[in-house]
């Protein structure tokens, strides 16, 4: 049991290491490449009106398939066969999302310019198919937790490795992004064929990631898992709101997303037209993004001292310091490094805490309404993480254009006035979304380690094989 444990420990850092590496090419480098090298013609008009409809098409269609998520969730959580529940969608989605990726990182044709309607009818239909595809891998990869572990000790060592190989993930991603699209550029001659050589990069990692939990992850699935009735699709909406607990804690962890989704995604433009120095951005922030890797290392030995809500609370302290710093630092290279440093390190142990959160409120609606959804439940994460990026890119393209860091804008054209309208945003909203997220979390989530210890242990009374003699 320990060799499969530590196998499974090994391949799900694996697996979560490319699934990073596409999450935040995904989420932080997409509307870069669009605001960018997509739209830098010679008519500032009309590269202003398509990065304003692509950035909507963006915010509309996440929020539209905000709604499909439960159902994903339900749909594998129905899956049955000889593979489990979780890998086929691990392996379809992972490949499907990663080459419609890599097909948004292109021109489609010159149809960016030529017929711009036509882009956007390809564009839209390729996102579509991009985001559905990435939620099916996603969800079915985190549900794979409570799959591989049983008690809490458990959970902390797999979330505790998972975020590992997520950080790992997000610490490459950060070092070869620009790289990458240097190389590219210098290969094949342009910065369009420099973001779609980064964009071929990104795919390997994906498949990479999915073949290594298909592949080297073996389940150990609770008995109880095994007799849960199917969910159907009119039951998806209701099981989540009745679960109170989940619905609070959705509430805290999307302010959190929102905020984190904001200040990385316009970081490449902080950089590039505040600190005024864009190659920087991985000279600095990749070194930073070791603050990740060591944070996530001390997560068990937090949780051992201290609650998961202590450690929760203090780590969006530190962000909230983060932004503060950062909204002061602009050209101060000092400043930037410390606030790359105190923004990056306490994510892994937030996103930690709100994960095995999140998966305690599984046993918790079991124990509450007598019906177990694991995919179900964990597709709330990514359906928040979901909305949050799409109002985050929406915003970005808006922000872009408004402080006027579009197309073949630069430092030397970007006004005080344009810098200080950015940082507020930039760092003002997040630290308002954080306050929410803290007093939601504090006053509103009563989940606590002693109330779930109680709830797993009748759960397991519940669950027991009747002996002779007894009522089953």
């Amino acid at each position: 049991m320990n060799k499969t444990k530590n196998r499974n420990y090994a391949f799900y850092l694996l697996s979560l290491l490319g699934h990073d590496v596409f999450y935040f090419a995904f989420t932080l480098y997409l509307i870069k490449f669009i605001t960018g090298p997509l739209f830098d013609g010679p008519d500032p008009d009309f590269n202003r009106i398509m990065v304003g409809v692509i950035s909507s098409i963006i915010v509309g269609v996440r929020v539209g398939e905000l709604v499909l998520d439960p159902f994903l969730g339900a749909l594998i959580d129905n899956t049955k066969t000889r593979f489990g529940s979780f890998k086929p969608w691990i392996l379809t989605g992972g490949i499907v999302c990663a080459i419609s990726f890599v097909a948004l990182f292109t021109t489609l044709g010159n149809t960016n310019i030529n017929n711009p309607t036509l882009y956007v009818i390809l564009f839209t239909i390729l996102f579509l198919i991009m985001d559905g595809s990435y939620s099916l891998y996603d969800i079915a990869l985190w549900s794979m937790i409570p799959a591989i572990s049983t008690t809490y000790e458990e959970r902390n060592k797999v979330g505790t490795v998972a975020r590992l190989g997520a950080g790992i993930g997000q610490l490459l991603l950060t070092i070869f992004v620009m790289p990458s699209v240097i190389l590219g550029e210098g290969l094949f001659g342009s910065e369009q064929a420099g973001w779609l050589f980064f964009s071929g990069i990104v795919l390997v990692f994906t498949w990479f990631s999915a073949a290594c939990a298909c592949f080297g992850v073996t389940e150990i699935v609770p008995a109880e898992q095994k007799v849960t009735p199917r969910t159907k699709f009119k039951e998806v909406f209701s099981t989540i709101v009745k679960n109170d607990q989940l619905a609070w804690l959705a509430v805290s962890n999307w302010c959190y997303y929102f905020s984190l989704a904001l200040v990385s995604t316009l970081m490449t433009y902080y950089f590039q037209y505040i600190y005024g120095d864009a190659a920087s951005y991985s000279a600095i922030f990749g070194p930073a993004t070791l603050a990740v890797v060591i944070s996530v290392l001390f997560y068990p030995w937090l949780t051992r001292r201290f609650s998961r809500k202590q450690v929760l609370f203090v780590a969006l302290l530190v962000m909230l310091a983060s932004l503060a710093v950062l909204f002061v630092a602009q050209s101060n290279t000092v400043m930037v490094v410390i606030a790359s440093v105190l923004f990056l390190a306490p994510q892994p142990i937030i996103f930690t805490s709100f994960l095995l959160e999140l998966t305690d409120t599984i046993d918790y609606g079991e124990w509450k309404m007598g019906r177990r959804n694991v995919s179900l439940t964990l597709s709330v994460r990514p359906l928040l993480d979901k909305f949050a990026g799409a109002l985050s890119n929406g915003a970005v393209g808006l922000i872009s254009i408004l402080c006027g860091m579009t197309g073949a804008a630069t430092l030397s054209s970007i006004t005080s006035h344009d810098s200080l309208v950015f940082r507020l945003i930039m760092c003002g909203l997040p630290m308002l979304a954080i306050l929410v997220s803290i007093v939601v979390y504090n006053k509103k989530f009563i989940l606590t380690t002693d109330f779930h210890d109680k709830i797993v242990k009748e759960l397991a009374e519940r669950n027991a094989p009747s002996k002779p003699g007894e009522e089953s």
